[in-house]
């Protein structure tokens, strides 16, 4: 039961993170980029990995599956980061949620941008500690990725 402890402190940490980015976005009504909407597919793999291996007790392929999430994670956050520090450029992955045709009225221009918030990757939507959701995403992940190894190694002593 212990060596199953920390999956289950994974599986509430990144039903924490979910339950967090979606209190942002339906509660506090802030709207996400395409890439915070990206970045929250990784703690799905948590979430379900962390399941596999409560049930299971085969760590060891868990537990790989998890550093590689981990890594692409980090990939991730670190890209969104850059570009809301303007290290790097908006790409196709940040175009906004919703498009506008040539042919819009501007009737139904206005409903469209008072129904819709639209959110652009180079601008945090909400900042804490003077960090956005994006830099504490991959600081968490870097954090995540360390205790992985880290447990990794311990298992197979």
């Amino acid at each position: 039961m212990l060596t199953r402890n920390p999956y289950i402190l994974l599986l509430l940490l990144a039903s924490f993170c979910l339950f967090s980015a979606y209190f942002v976005e339906y509660i506090i009504q802030l709207a996400p980029c395409p890439l915070c909407i990206y970045q929250r597919f990784p703690y799905l793999i948590f979430i379900f990995v962390s399941i596999i291996a409560i049930a299971g007790k085969e760590y060891k392929a868990c537990n790989t599956y998890l550093v590689i999430t981990a890594l692409g994670t980090i990939v991730l956050a670190g890209y969104h980061t850059g570009i809301e520090r303007g290290v790097f450029e908006l790409s196709s992955l940040c175009k906004p949620l919703i498009s506008v045709t040539d042919n819009i009225s501007v009737q139904d221009f206005t409903k469209l941008l008072y129904n819709k918030k639209i959110a652009m990757c180079n601008k945090p939507a909400l900042v804490v500690f003077n960090l956005s959701m994006a830099e504490w995403n991959l600081l968490l992940n870097i954090i995540l990725l360390v205790f992985f190894i880290k447990y990794r190694n311990f298992q197979e002593k």
